[in-house]
């Protein structure tokens, strides 16, 4: 196969993708380093596994990006060789050591500061997606179910559907009331409660969100780097575990297969560690 024929099967497989009911931000990472694999081949010969070997080569060398994303790039050319019939030219995934504690992340702290920030220019609307999103611990595509409707007449939970399952997210009464109140101030009477300022029935586009989190970071004076939608996610599983949350209860809520999974969201800093040794450790 060559490099035409494998722009025809990235067309389809973008169809694929979607029978297979990836989330959008899924099918848009499937299909860009696909997109990518495809742009690195420099000829129209057939593709042999020299070639997939040297992509990869050139992601870690060349390109220069993180062990995390280089492995994240040879996974989705590796699922898209395995859609083209080609599994006989997959590579080797790359090894990423795991982590038992990172540099930086969000703490509740930052988070306080950034609603602070949010409310104090204006900017409601993001205000109570970070706060939705910290509190029940969603993924930001996911915010779509925080309809008009599943927050009425005293829901406990909100049933969110995403990557072929189904699962009941609980949601805080005082953050349903404090929902229901903003719906109240913005006329909100039906459909999505997080809407996008050109169309009512289309979410903001995640790139939006982002440049709004980044913007209000800069103004709280909280580091860029670690305000992001998927940081709160992080924030919700420190926070339950440290309050006594069970391990278990947190898989099934963040909506993981796996305690392996889990585990990541909830690796800390080396301070936080130092400090609840410092408080737990006493002869």
């Amino acid at each position: 196969m060559n490099r035409n024929e494998f722009k025809l099967h990235l067309e389809e497989y973008a169809v694929e993708l979607k029978y297979d009911e990836k989330s959008n931000s899924s099918i848009e990472t499937y299909l860009r380093y696909a997109g990518l694999f495809i742009s690195f081949l420099s000829h129209e010969n057939d593709i042999t596994k020299i070639d997939v070997i040297n992509f990869k080569k050139y992601v870690v060398d060349v390109l220069k990006f993180s062990s995390t994303t280089s492995q994240l790039i040879v996974i989705c050319v590796n699922k898209f060789l395995h859609y083209c019939n080609l599994d006989d030219l997959k590579v080797k995934q790359i090894r990423v050591q795991k982590q038992s504690t990172v540099d930086e992340i969000m703490t509740s702290k930052d988070f306080k500061r950034l609603l602070r920030i949010a409310k104090r220019i204006g900017d409601t609307q993001t205000y109570y997606i970070m706060k939705s999103l910290a509190y029940t611990g969603v993924r930001n595509e996911e915010l779509k179910y925080f309809t008009y409707e599943n927050i009425q007449n005293r829901k406990m939970y909100i049933l969110v559907k995403n990557k072929g399952k189904e699962r009941k997210v609980p949601i805080p009464q005082r953050l349903r009331r404090e929902l229901l109140d903003y719906c109240k101030k913005e006329k909100i009477n039906k459909g999505l409660i997080f809407y996008s300022s050109k169309d009512r029935n289309t979410m903001p586009h995640r790139s939006t969100i982002f440049r709004r989190l980044k913007k209000i970071a800069g103004i709280a004076r909280v580091k860029k780097s670690i305000v992001h939608a998927h940081a709160f996610r992080h924030l919700f599983a420190i926070t339950f575990l440290e309050n006594g949350g069970d391990s278990l209860d947190l898989m099934n809520i963040l909506g993981h297969n796996s305690l392996e999974t889990t585990r990541g969201y909830v690796i800390k800093t080396q301070d936080q560690l130092r400090k609840q040794i410092e408080n737990k450790i006493k002869y």
